[in-house]
């Protein structure tokens, strides 16, 4: 019978145990996690502070019961030594000290937020990725009123919207030019930064924290453009990934990350590495992205799990889609933005129907490139939109052109509407368009 040893129990290492259990139910798994609670969503705190989450050990998504399908685990234990060329694994929980053989490694450890090490000894400065972390995290902002938060992509985007809607005073600072660059166009991050505006959050673009200075209560914060008084400060980026276990013995990326080949195989023989501690092709530029979110670190767990039990797949290449909600707005992004499409010289036209204010409550837009095919779209709604996301990742990935999406026929139903026909009128504008300049 083999043995996969699995380090790490959040999203990816759960799957991965799940995974290899149905397709061998006599393989034996055994999973180490030096958490107790897992697997924590990262958002956890904002979970708690919208409603959705009764306490933090609420917020947890499990994928399965790993006792009922056979799943040997232990919590609580962190991995301090792994030898390569016996194939064990050393863990301790501060009292025990344990060691399991394997045949197989997966690698699951994920990111954790960094920290400047000039910053770490100060009161009042917090990170929060894992459940230890936001425990104390929470309590800290339960307890302010003033709180910054330096980071505009999702994290602090959706800590600062929670935090102003329990009427805290909030600042969102970050070197970006926009709210969540990343995933966003112009015209939604300017949309999101004038929700937040108009509930007396400051957002604070193109600038960063130079300088931290302790007071009798709270902090001083000194930026490049201005200077803010805050009780607590938050740190929401500087995601690393947790590969200090390995740097002597496994080949690594620039940032860490560790290299895996189209199968997910790490430098080392029979043992794998998942979620977001690698990286692997963007499907539309082919550059190297880190899987940061839930469902991507979760299918890479799954074709390793198919690897291991022989069947050889290799990971498909990236493509984004994620969303989340704002100020009553549902928004989603797929494919490229604007400005990744110019880093990767993909000209791009750009079409829009709906408006997020309307009564109907939605806005589209598609990019769409010389080829007319569509390479991105983002969205932003009143109304739940991850069925149209996913679609519109089927759209691109299959290669669509904009012609297709215009003579697709949708379903009918009179008491029910879809998103199809918003996508429809979206082709047809684009196609009007086309016919006037020819």
């Amino acid at each position: 019978m083999r043995k996969t040893v699995i380090i790490g129990a959040s999203h990816s290492g759960q799957m991965v145990a799940r995974e290899i259990k149905r397709f061998e139910p006599n393989h034996e798994v055994v999973l180490i996690e030096k958490e107790i609670i897992v697997p924590f969503i990262a958002s956890g705190i904002n979970m708690v502070l919208k409603g959705a989450a009764n306490n933090l050990r609420a917020a947890t998504a499990p994928i399965v019961d790993l006792d009922e399908i056979g799943v040997k685990k232990f919590l609580g234990y962190e991995v301090t030594k792994i030898d390569w060329q016996k194939k064990d694994v050393f863990f301790t929980n501060g009292e025990k000290n344990l060691q399991e053989s394997y045949d197989n490694l997966v690698l699951a450890t994920g990111t954790r937020q960094y920290m400047s090490q000039k910053y770490e000894h100060l009161n009042g400065v917090y990170c929060y990725k894992s459940f230890s972390e936001s425990e104390n995290t929470l309590t800290a902002l339960e307890n302010a009123q003033t709180i910054a938060i330096s980071g505009l992509g999702y994290v602090g985007v959706e800590l600062a919207e929670a935090l102003t809607n329990q009427n805290k005073k909030v600042f969102l600072i970050g070197p970006n030019d926009q709210l969540v660059q990343e995933y966003y166009d112009g015209e939604i991050s300017e949309f999101i930064k004038n929700c937040f505006e108009k509930n007396n959050t400051s957002v604070f673009c193109q600038d960063h924290i130079i300088q931290i200075n302790e007071k009798k209560q709270g902090l001083v914060l000194q930026l490049t453009k201005n200077s803010i008084d805050c009780d607590v400060l938050i740190i929401a980026h500087n995601s690393r990934p947790n590969s200090e276990l390995y740097w002597e013995e496994l080949r690594l990326l620039q940032d860490k990350s560790v290299a895996v080949n189209q199968y997910l195989q790490t430098s080392q023989p029979n043992v794998y590495a998942v979620g977001d501690l690698i990286k692997i092709p963007e499907l539309l530029t082919s550059k190297m992205v880190r899987l940061s979110q839930v469902a991507q670190a979760r299918q890479s767990a799954r074709i390793a799990a198919l690897n291991i039990v022989g069947k050889n797949v290799p990971l498909p290449k990236h493509l984004n889609v994620t969303t989340t909600q704002l100020f009553g707005f549902y928004l989603g992004s797929v494919g490229l933005t604007k400005e990744k499409a110019q880093q990767a010289n993909i000209t791009i036209d750009t079409i829009q129907v709906g408006d997020p204010i309307s009564s109907e409550g939605i806005q589209i837009f598609l990019h769409i490139n010389l080829q007319e095919k569509i390479v991105g779209a983002q969205v932003l709604s009143k109304q739940p939109i991850q069925l149209l996301l996913d679609l519109l990742g089927i759209v691109i990935r299959s290669g669509w052109q904009i012609r297709e999406l215009y003579s697709n026929t949708p379903s009918f139903f009179p008491t029910c509407e879809t998103f199809t026909p918003w996508l429809n009128e979206a082709a047809a504008n684009y196609l009007a368009q086309v016919l006037k300049k020819d």
